[in-house]
């Protein structure tokens, strides 16, 4: 299943991994060389070769055990520093411990606030410098029409979506500072991404 889900998540397919990853690089261009990046959940390791390339050190840590073998897959001999079987709210890492946290394609699966702000307030525990997450905005086209068809077709909800409004509420409550959002089209395309740098936190 881990495989398959690689499969179907192949960068090659989606135009918009281009641009995704062209925001991530611009947050962390200030990052030092060698700046250890985080990436929780790794899923099958999407990041390892953005990443590694630009001389950040890698580490994934991930729920799921067959998705961290596939991330290590993806790796093959590219330089990482390892991998984790972890829980988002509950990361085996001291503070301070790497000097950016990404969090990406997982909280629009978080419906309730409080189970984001611990994972927030956890990222920010460990995290020198930066937190990076993705989320789905509700006040976008894209959204209405997922909630429009849902309300017609019926079916279970598909992501759950959160103002960024919102989500600097919750990243203050958990010692974050938001810094900037950035999305596509932004009020029209659901997704979008935010860049929190850790209260008190030196440049």
């Amino acid at each position: 299943m881990a495989a398959a889900y690689r499969l179907s998540r192949d960068p090659s397919r989606f135009t918009r991994y281009d641009r995704e990853e062209k925001i991530i690089k611009s947050w962390l261009a200030d990052l030092p060389a060698q700046a250890l990046v985080l990436d929780v959940p790794c899923g099958t390791g999407r990041f390892i070769p953005l990443l590694t390339s630009k001389g950040f050190r890698y580490t994934g840590a991930d729920f799921s055990r067959a998705m961290i073998q596939e991330a290590k897959r993806m790796a093959g001999d590219r330089p990482t520093v390892g991998f984790t079987n972890a829980d988002v709210e509950f990361l085996p890492f001291r503070d301070q411990a790497v000097d950016c946290v990404i969090i990406w394609r997982f909280l629009h699966h978080i419906g309730d606030s409080t189970t984001r702000q611990a994972m927030l307030r956890e990222a920010a525990r460990v995290a020198r410098r930066k937190v990076l997450v993705s989320f789905h905005h509700p006040i976008s086209f894209t959204h209405w029409r997922k909630q429009l068809q849902q309300m017609v077709l019926g079916g279970e909800p598909r992501g759950h979506a959160v103002s960024h409004w919102q989500l600097q509420k919750e990243g203050e409550a958990s010692g974050l500072r938001l810094v900037e959002t950035k999305g596509f089209r932004k009020y029209v395309s659901v997704n979008w991404f935010a860049c929190f740098e850790k209260a008190g936190s030196a440049r």
